[in-house]
């Protein structure tokens, strides 16, 4: 692969038979070794339970850690 500019982005195609589909959103990450990896981005499960006025409870297994910071502060 070879990188190509784009207006004012720099772009890396990926090839057709990795079987990505379109409009895939992707968090990139460069890596202290020049490295660049791509995450497919999940939906944040925070901001999804609070537009939904659901609590997320924490499963059995889950430590009973005392607060140290600002965990009482609303």
């Amino acid at each position: 692969m070879k990188t190509r500019r784009q207006g004012n982005a720099i772009v890396l195609t990926i090839p057709a038979k990795f079987g990505i589909a379109e409009n895939v959103e992707y968090i990139a990450v460069k890596g202290d070794d020049e490295s660049i990896s791509f995450i497919k981005k999940r939906p944040n499960l925070f901001k999804a339970a609070l537009e939904n006025n659901e609590v997320i409870e924490v499963g059995d297994g889950f430590p009973e850690d005392p607060p140290v910071g600002k965990e009482l502060f609303q």
